[in-house]
């Protein structure tokens, strides 16, 4: 249990109702430092794969990370950040299959382009419109019109919302546990990229990333 650690850490308020962070990057790794070093050692490894990073917005994944996914999975996760894990990973991969079939891709091929425990399901599914997951992944549909309006920071909202909630869910488990504590980690790094992302410039950022994926895929 981490009481100490816990009681330490202020309010973290939902990100878009934010206009600062609460606590500083360094700040909270020095609260961090109270972690057992198994633990401090497994955040570190997935922080390092799902924190939430601009490039990721549009599902984009490549040999490496795929590999480092495999890589995170098989080393020693806790349960709870091992399915958190999985779960962000599978919200990257939902989003490179939307856009993928948005840029008129008729399969996907043997390129890599996700990973986590939909990426059979998505190959045997490819013609459908939902890849029959709408009723287990209720934000898909939604995700997928974002997508064709090109509305970028309208996407990247409805994913961190998602993921926020995920989070909520797991540290109400338990308030003192260690998901307690990732789950306040893994919120902060959310609310710090929304803090970060200009909203006037949602569209524009949007066809630098559909420029930027493009020539990685084509290069």
């Amino acid at each position: 249990m981490y009481y100490d650690l816990v009681a330490s850490l202020p309010f973290l308020p939902y990100f878009e109702r934010a206009d600062r962070l609460p606590i500083t990057r360094l700040r909270l790794d020095q609260r961090l430092r109270l972690l057992k070093p198994a633990h401090a050692e497994q955040l570190a490894r997935a922080h390092s794969l799902v924190r939430w990073r601009p490039d990721r917005l549009l599902g984009t994944a490549d040999a490496a990370q795929v590999k480092e996914y495999a890589a995170v999975m098989a080393s020693p996760l806790d349960r709870p950040l091992r399915e958190y894990v999985a779960f962000r990973m599978s919200q990257q991969t939902l989003v490179a299959a939307l856009r993928r079939k948005r840029e008129g891709s008729a399969s996907l091929d043997g390129t890599a382009w996700g990973a986590g425990p939909w990426v059979r399901h998505v190959q045997r599914h490819w013609d459908e419109p939902d890849f029959r997951l709408a009723r287990v992944v209720p934000w898909l549909l939604q995700a997928r019109d974002l997508l064709a309006a090109s509305d970028a920071r309208g996407l990247e909202r409805l994913l961190m919302d998602v993921a926020w909630r995920w989070l909520d869910r797991c540290a109400q488990q338990n308030t003192f546990s260690f998901e307690a504590v990732f789950s306040y980690f893994f919120k902060w790094d959310i609310l710090r990229a929304w803090l970060a992302c200009d909203a006037n410039k949602g569209k524009t950022r949007f066809r630098d990333l559909i420029d930027k994926v493009t020539h990685v895929e084509q290069s």
